[in-house]
């Protein structure tokens, strides 16, 4: 063999093994899942987050984190406000979200993994002062009035489907942590919504007598049922995992148990 033909021949050698081992890492990058990025907000007791981030905890939390322990998935967690999370998990390829209301309105907007918590309605909540309280019967009467809520939160994406109006009806805030003090500190704001299971965890966060409040009227068509979702572009395998080990999860009692582990730290859970 010439030295022409001997380079030649190395030279294909080379090539081939090079495109074995393109043609290996390939397959390798495939098989391997995305790392995910999960994000969430401080809402007690679903998910309770100390300071800068640590310590984590909550009856959500423990959902979610036995779901991704036995899938076996990286991941990285993050919690922000509300509107914060909410805004990442739309945008962002790979990213997942807890804990979240499933409605219409969002159905579309995410891959859907679970439920992870139990039925829960919202609830409008006034202050006992408030002689208006006793005038509200059905959600148009709360129309004479203006009601707090959170930005892109369930109540207030539910309430624009009732009809009501943002700047007329809804006074729009960002931090969850405010909704209470708003109540009590502005006298514009005539009532909040909430829920049952949170009421007590926000008035304490804002440090104010739980027993200075009054239930108004539960929302009926507004329920707070909250999931684990993620962003329509996560990986596939992902989100056949996650939902086979969440539902895994409700199957084989473990759901149970961390709901009973929870339940005394949510003394209005029906």
């Amino acid at each position: 063999m010439t030295r022409a033909l001997l380079r030649l021949y190395t030279l294909k050698v080379k090539l081939h093994l090079s495109m074995l081992a393109l043609t290996f890492y390939g397959v390798q990058c495939q098989a391997t899942p995305a790392k995910i990025t999960l994000v969430t907000e401080n809402l007690p007791p679903y998910q309770i987050i100390g300071k800068n981030n640590h310590d984590i905890s909550g009856f959500a939390y423990d959902i979610v984190k036995e779901t991704f322990k036995r899938s076996k998935i990286n991941y990285s967690l993050a919690a922000y406000p509300w509107v914060r999370s909410y805004k990442l998990s739309l945008n962002n390829p790979n990213t997942c979200i807890f804990s979240i209301a499933r409605i219409p309105i969002r159905e579309a907007k995410y891959t859907w993994i679970g439920q992870i918590t139990e039925k829960n309605n919202a609830v409008v909540w006034g202050l006992k002062t408030n002689k208006h309280s006793q005038q509200i019967q059905t959600l148009d009467d709360l129309k004479k009035y203006v009601i707090a809520v959170n930005q892109d939160d369930v109540t207030h994406l539910g309430m624009l489907k009732n009809g009501f109006k943002e700047g007329k009806h809804l006074y729009l805030l960002q931090n969850t942590n405010s909704l209470i003090n708003l109540l009590v500190t502005r006298s514009e704001i005539d009532f909040i919504i909430a829920d049952d299971i949170t009421i007590s965890y926000r008035a304490d966060l804002a440090g104010v007598d739980i027993n200075l409040l009054q239930r108004v009227l539960e929302i009926d068509n507004l329920p707070l049922d909250f999931y684990l979702a993620c962003n329509k572009k996560t990986d596939k395998k992902v989100i056949a995992t996650l939902t086979d080990k969440l539902a895994e999860i409700h199957q084989d009692g473990t759901y149970l148990k961390i709901l009973a582990h929870w339940k005394n730290k949510m003394p209005r859970l029906k």
